[in-house]
């Protein structure tokens, strides 16, 4: 698998980072939108009302499913780099003209995960005994909002990580269902969790070791008064280059998501092998397989790694 990743970031990067930084771009704004007006209510300085809290509920779960919708509109654009197939800026938004509902009914899944992690998260900060309560004591109100959303992020990877190829599934296989999507990502999944969270660390590789660098830098870095004129360029160059690669690092992740399902589903080879024949890659660690009844069995031929247009082309 590690040779398909290097022949989509030799081939497809570019676009890949486009249709991420689009995705990043257009979450962030669903997001402060929907925040901002469930917020709206309580700009009066009142208590607010069991209507108003259900407002705000409702409008924030709204703009998370509103995301999720978008995160399948990003499968459905760089999963075809992937596998060698154009893809248009028009995929980005295809969840929402799905007429089957799948992805809708699908991403509500997700979005009820994410809730679950919210509601799980607030129980274990409302426990007499929790650690939380010393937080803001401890790193004041914003190194508390940081870990707050640091343990969000991990519990919702907990709860979603057995299920990220669903998107994928409904992608590869017209009549799947939104149960079958679920069950069959459980299926390729639970046994290789560590070798699939493995591979997509690895694919971050240099790019997540550059963004580590670089905020050790900034965070050793005087400040305010203290920070000169070239100390404060040096601050902002680091702070681009590392945007960069984190937005590399994150491009990388969902390339290694999409060919580590295209790999276990056995629809996915590279351009070529070392004497002039395409090698099939192997199915993993975990011995997954999509293929294992005719009902799981993707709807997509067997495709070429990305990186290269293989009409036509003999292999060196």
């Amino acid at each position: 698998m590690h040779v398909i990743l290097n022949q989509c970031i030799r081939g497809r990067m570019p676009q890949a980072m486009f249709a991420v930084f689009l995705h990043s771009t257009l979450r962030v704004c669903i997001y402060i939108a929907g925040v901002s007006l469930a917020a709206f209510p309580l700009s009066a300085g009142k208590t607010p009302s069991l209507t108003a809290v259900i407002f705000e509920l409702s409008v924030l779960l709204t703009a998370v499913l509103a995301g999720e919708m978008l995160s399948y509109g990003l499968y459905a654009t760089i999963s075809p780099l992937v596998r060698n197939q154009a893809a248009s800026i028009r995929d980005m938004f295809s969840g929402f003209t799905d007429k089957s509902r799948r992805v809708i009914k699908t991403a509500l899944l997700f979005t009820a995960l994410n809730a679950a992690a919210m509601l799980l998260l607030g129980m274990l900060a409302a426990l007499p005994a929790s650690p939380v309560r010393s937080l803001p004591e401890t790193f004041g109100e914003g190194g508390t909002m940081l870990a707050a959303a640091l343990a969000f992020v991990a519990l919702a990877a907990v709860l979603t990580l057995p299920f990220t190829f669903s998107y994928l599934i409904l992608l590869t296989k017209a009549d799947a269902g939104v149960r079958q999507s679920f069950a069959v990502s459980w299926k390729l999944l639970i046994r290789q969790i560590p070798h699939f969270a493995g591979f997509v660390i690895y694919a971050g590789g240099k790019d997540l070791a550059t963004v580590f660098i670089i905020q050790l830098l900034l965070f050793a870095m005087p400040r305010g008064e203290d920070a000169g004129t070239s100390v404060q360029l040096i601050a902002t160059i680091a702070s681009f280059i590392g945007i960069l690669a984190e937005y590399r690092a994150l491009t990388r992740g969902y390339l290694a998501v999409c060919i580590y399902f295209f790999s276990e589903a056995g629809i996915l080879r590279p351009h070529g092998g070392p004497e002039g024949e395409p090698a099939v890659p192997s199915a993993g660690s975990g011995g997954g397989d999509i293929s294992a009844g005719p009902e799981d069995a993707p709807n997509e031929p067997e495709a070429e790694a990305c990186g290269h247009d293989t009409a036509g082309e003999q292999a060196p």
